[in-house]
């Protein structure tokens, strides 16, 4: 099981980071016009599953820490947040990718750009947990 969770938790950092370099060269070989993201297409499929795995992860890490009458203040803040925020980022992110799957429906950009920049920070802070968790 162990194995397990640190290849997940590998997998979370390794979309994080994708996310986060795409997003920041994208302005690089794309800076504007209408033309299509064909490696945005692909990699949302890898952040779909990267965000499903992020809010269970998180959701477990939630429960064992409000079960835990030990712990502390930090943990129990660190455990909340990015629970919530992965859930706040997976209903926007599954919300706009539906609407950029309709083609007669445009996506709203902005939103792109909220999730483009948590969605790294908290996949990765999710990995990073699952990573050392394993080893724990």
């Amino acid at each position: 099981m162990p194995i397990l969770m640190r290849l997940i938790g590998a997998y979370l950092v390794l979309v994080a980071v994708a996310v986060a370099v795409h997003f920041i060269i994208t302005p690089l070989y794309h800076p504007g016009g209408d033309a299509p993201f064909p490696v945005w297409d692909v990699l949302n499929w890898f952040m779909a599953a990267g965000m499903i795995i992020t809010v269970i992860a998180s959701y477990m890490e939630k429960r064992r820490t409000d079960g835990d009458s030990n712990a502390d203040l930090k943990r129990y803040l660190e455990t909340n947040v990015v629970f919530y925020g992965a859930a706040a980022i997976f209903i926007v992110f599954f919300w706009n990718w539906f609407s950029n799957l309709d083609p007669d429906n445009v996506p709203d950009s902005q939103m792109w750009i909220v999730i483009d920049t948590m969605m790294p920070i908290v996949m990765g802070v999710a990995g990073c947990r699952l990573w050392r968790n394993a080893g724990a």
